[in-house]
């Protein structure tokens, strides 16, 4: 009976390694570089139909992702999701859509909120920096979307996980979780180790917790493969140097530059902290990272710019309710 039953168990585990083996989902990544920040678009590609997670910032880009699309899979794009409300996730998104008529558009409802409080504004600063051409002049608003999981048409055996409302570069951030394929769509919550993160979101130690928190969750989860929201190549995704970089990343600024308080350091000592624990992000060709931790510098230095943020972030400072999912 004892062999009998360690048969069974070795042939249980062989059939569980042959279906992940056996999948038909796989995903393809793009990057809207330029204006549009290094921002990871991710295709999932099933036997009937494929869908698409995150738009870029600016119109050139969308319609570059779109042409990808085209070329990448001959399967119906049925839908597109947002997975937060930072607009180089969205803002040109109409641009793209325009290519796909039939395809559906989601977000998280609580997301979804954030950006119909913003939006007209958005368009108007990043019209500005970027040029009236560059960026639509009205964005299409997702539809809410608050099931917990989907499926693609013929693909029903392998259920994508929403995983939200999480905290990572700001707030109700939704992660795409793929069991049959062991890939994490991770949205912002996870950075390349080849950019500097967006920390201006960070507006109460609460949510610089949160953040670390999610990290935490997202190894837990032991993928095989991390999508970061923001790279330079999609080249490498993997297990763990991404979520590693971002969860070193968070824990410094939260470390040596959050608890010493706001305006303890100027914007230029916070740049140069940045670069010096996070060497050679500032050396390539791509302006994304200089952008974000100049951002992060005037953000939290004495006398530096603040963003305008049209929520109010620091509200949210109790770590019970941004970590609810912890029972």
């Amino acid at each position: 009976m004892k062999s009998f039953n360690l048969m069974a168990l070795a042939l249980s585990r062989a059939l569980a390694v042959r279906a992940v083996c056996s999948s038909v989902l796989r995903v393809e990544n793009f990057i809207s570089s330029g204006p549009s920040l290094d921002m990871v678009s991710s295709l999932i590609i099933g036997s009937e139909a494929a869908l698409l997670i995150d738009m870029p910032l600016a119109v050139p880009q969308a319609e570059e992702l779109a042409a990808w699309v085209v070329k990448t899979t001959d399967k119906p794009l049925v839908a597109a999701f947002t997975t937060h409300f930072h607009p180089d996730h969205y803002l040109s998104g109409s641009a793209f859509l325009a290519h796909f008529p039939e395809t559906k558009y989601y977000a998280n409802s609580k997301a979804v909120a954030l950006i119909e409080n913003e939006v007209e504004e958005k368009l108007k600063v990043w019209s500005g920096i970027l040029g009236a051409d560059a960026v639509v002049e009205k964005a299409t608003v997702p539809t809410p979307y608050d099931f917990t999981f989907f499926a693609l048409p013929g693909n029903e055996n392998e259920p994508i996980e929403l995983l939200s409302p999480l905290v990572a570069d700001t707030i109700d951030e939704t992660l795409f979780w793929i069991p049959s394929i062991k890939t994490l769509i991770a949205g912002d919550s996870v950075y390349s180790h080849t950019v500097h993160l967006w920390l201006a979101d960070l507006l109460s130690p609460a949510l610089t917790s949160a953040w670390l928190s999610t990290l935490d969750f997202i190894q837990h989860l032991k993928p095989a493969v991390i999508i970061p929201g923001h790279a330079l190549s999609v080249e490498g995704f993997g297990p763990s140097v991404d979520v590693e970089h971002s969860r070193r990343y968070v824990s410094f600024f939260q470390k040596e530059i959050e608890a010493k308080g706001l305006d303890f350091f100027t914007p230029a000592d916070i740049v140069g902290m940045l670069d010096g624990a996070f060497p050679g992000l500032l050396n390539g060709t791509s302006q994304t990272s200089k952008t974000l931790v100049d951002i992060s510098g005037d953000q939290f230095g004495r006398n530096g710019t603040r963003q305008v943020h049209y929520v109010d972030l620091a509200s949210y400072n109790k770590t019970a309710e941004l970590e609810g999912w912890k029972l």
